[in-house]
């Protein structure tokens, strides 16, 4: 009891307002089944209550105890190759076990009685990492049988089902939903391959992922449901990346009060990448997330390799950068370095032995600061350009991947993000079910699957006015993940006023010369992963200057009513890019920031009471010059800058409009 004393007289020195516990400790919260404790969490929490901080409270279930496997052994999960997951380790139960989600419920009931009005609690956090380390595709005999249900619950008839997914193709049509199997491979990451030459159907592939993603919403909310029955307090849980264990987190937050997330981006002389918080705010259209784990430290690490010490200050600008984005709470992980078990020797704020160094201090520097903006916190966005992803696009390239590994589809609509941010411009990152008009300007990465409503929502947006970027690989199947059999880009070819004439990958030796009009300027450039090779009506900006693709359109402008669609039928260079998101953006009369743009800086615009406030970070690893296109007020200083001021390494400003 020492030690933690010890620890919570730190953390309460440190400045920190919340901290998060429980999330591993089922078999000391029940040490056999219906006999629990939790005095020794009630204990802490009054504790760490008392001097002015809130806990999050975890349920346990990422990690049954011991005595529940043993006597129900039927829960533990199966993964694609058949092998069953033994006690040890964590994520080993299986999500759609009745038995395993009775305990669960159990659990979870009894944190709620103890915990769902306790004045020291400020919330809830459901499991840890749901679906992390390829634990998100069960294959047990109820996992199997669940599946066939499903299916038949959704196709009604197996002809139906047949006739869809085009199971005629290699023999495949079946007589009845319970001959249908899981399939034997699978996207999880790091999961391992059964039988990596056997080639399944991508509808069967994909409604797999469907039923998966909604089988671990359904068993989350089971916990959601109950804590909500008894608490007030908001209840999340802790994804992992924007699609790392394969959850459609835009389904499976909508019980949840706010999205929560891990993040662990590298600190040290690279710039922090916001992206997965841009992601964030869209998740709960515009509400504030929560970042339930965050970098904390160098040295080993969990999976072997180790990561670096952040540089000084880079602790507190990577949180700054992230409430400057919309976050209302981030917590590190993890206070105090772990001397035993899978995580031990991994990077903490403080070091095994307790004492505090430096990265303790910044995080009270950091607590200061917070403090001096916590009236800041509820400034609102104002962005008029949206990148538009989708979970099934995701899965279905992933499933049949293009130009493997040179194309992803998230790292690429990420790219999009980093070069419109580069460009000066603040930019969201919605779902396909947000509403466009919110948006002076939708960006739409490779929609490889859209259905007919995706469709015309698009086509509406631009005849009433929208501008329009899609990329290559755009309305190429259908929701069963079937291929059109009409012309591409399906269903679309007369907002983009063309028609995709013929299409291949690009490998490192076939680049071709394209040529691209910008208004007055014209740049030249290789294309790039992908090409479609486009003909029509539109305006033709890109064009091919060699090879039989020579004076052949490959990038598009069409006005389409009162809005104007683009169509870029190859990936460009970085220059080449950031030239026509910004020649898109002024046709759109989208304003940039007033901060002149340059790489590894990066503002984040908020807007509270018509005043206007720029989160400026600098990720360049050198002290930096920061041009100013109007008079500003630093907020932290009150010093007042006009033209342009000196930032230090790893700095961070906030400045106010004059």
């Amino acid at each position: 009891m020492k030690r933690i004393r010890d620890d919570l007289k730190l953390i309460i020195e440190s400045g920190i307002n919340t901290v998060r516990m429980g999330e591993f400790a089922w078999c000391h919260m029940e040490p056999e089944e219906g006999v629990y404790h939790f005095e020794w969490l009630e204990e802490v929490v009054e504790l760490l209550g008392k001097a002015g901080i809130k806990s999050i409270i975890c349920t346990p279930t990422a990690c049954p105890p011991v005595w529940l496997v043993s006597k129900h052994p039927e829960v533990l999960y199966v993964d694609n190759r058949g092998e069953t997951r033994p006690f040890g380790g964590r994520r080993f139960y299986c999500y759609n076990s009745p038995i395993y989600r009775t305990y669960s419920a159990k659990i979870t009931e009894q944190i709620a009685l103890r915990f769902g009005k306790n004045p020291y609690v400020s919330g809830f956090q459901i499991d840890n990492e749901p679906a992390q380390e390829a634990s998100g595709r069960c294959h047990c005999p109820e996992c199997i049988k669940q599946f066939q249900d499903w299916l038949k619950e959704k196709y009604k008839d197996i002809d139906a089902y047949n006739k869809r997914s085009g199971n005629i193709f290699w023999g495949q049509n079946y007589t009845d939903f319970s001959q249908i199997m899981p399939p034997v491979n699978t996207i999880e990451v790091s999961a391992e391959q059964r039988l990596p030459v056997y080639f399944e159907n991508p509808t069967l592939r994909l409604e797999y992922e469907r039923f998966c993603s909604q089988s671990q919403i359904a068993y989350q909310n089971i916990q959601a449901d109950i804590l909500h029955q008894y608490s007030a307090y908001p209840v999340t849980t802790n994804g992992t990346g924007l699609a790392t264990n394969s959850i459609d987190y835009y389904e499976g937050t909508k019980e949840l009060d706010c999205y929560g997330f891990d993040y662990y981006p590298g600190l040290r002389d690279r710039a922090v990448d916001s992206f997965p918080y841009a992601f964030a705010r869209g998740v709960k259209e515009g509400k504030p997330f929560w970042v339930m784990e965050f970098m904390s430290g160098g040295g080993h690490r969990f999976g072997g390799s180790g990561r670096q010490q952040p540089n000084p200050g880079a602790l507190k600008q990577a949180v700054l950068q992230s409430y400057a984005h919309g976050a209302d709470m981030m917590l590190h992980f993890q206070f105090r370095t772990f001397p035993f078990g899978a995580e031990q020797l991994n990077y903490a704020i403080v070091d095994m032995d307790g004492v505090p160094r430096r990265r303790y201090y910044e995080m009270q520097e950091t607590a200061q600061v917070l403090r001096q903006l916590e009236a800041l916190g509820d400034a609102g966005f104002e962005n008029e350009v949206a990148i538009c992803i989708d979970y099934d696009v995701h899965w279905a390239l992933r499933i049949k991947p293009v130009n493997d590994p040179d194309f992803k589809y998230l790292d690429y609509a990420g790219r999009l993000y980093q070069t419109l941010l580069d460009a000066g411009y603040n930019v969201d990152v919605v779902s396909y079910h947000a509403d466009f008009t919110k948006y002076k300007c939708i960006v739409l990465p490779s929609a490889f699957l859209t259905t007919e409503a995706f469709q015309k929502k698009v086509s509406t947006y631009v005849e009433e006015g929208g501008t329009l970027l899609a990329t290559f690989l755009t309305s190429v199947k259908n929701e069963d993940n079937v291929g059109y059999t009409t012309s591409l880009p399906a269903g679309m070819r007369e907002v983009f006023g063309v028609t995709v004439e013929e299409v291949e990958p690009v490998f490192y030796d076939n680049h071709t010369s394209l040529r691209l009009k910008l208004g007055q300027e014209t740049l030249t450039c290789e294309d790039g992963m992908w090409c479609d090779l486009l003909s029509g009506e539109a305006e033709a900006i890109g064009t091919y200057t060699q090879d039989y693709k020579e004076n052949s359109m490959v990038v598009s402008r069409h006005a389409f009513g009162r809005g104007c669609a683009y169509y870029l039928g190859t990936d460009i260079s970085e220059e080449a890019m950031r030239g026509l998101l910004t020649h898109i953006c002024d046709e759109a009369a989208i304003e940039k920031n007033p901060i002149r743009p340059q790489k590894k800086v990066e503002v984040v615009h908020r807007v509270k009471n018509e005043a206007h406030y720029y989160y400026v970070f600098n990720f360049t690893a050198a002290d930096t010059r920061i041009e100013l296109e109007t008079p500003m007020t630093d907020v932290l200083s009150g010093d007042v800058y006009a033209g342009e001021f000196t930032m230090e390494r790893n700095g961070f400003t906030v400045l106010k409009a004059n």
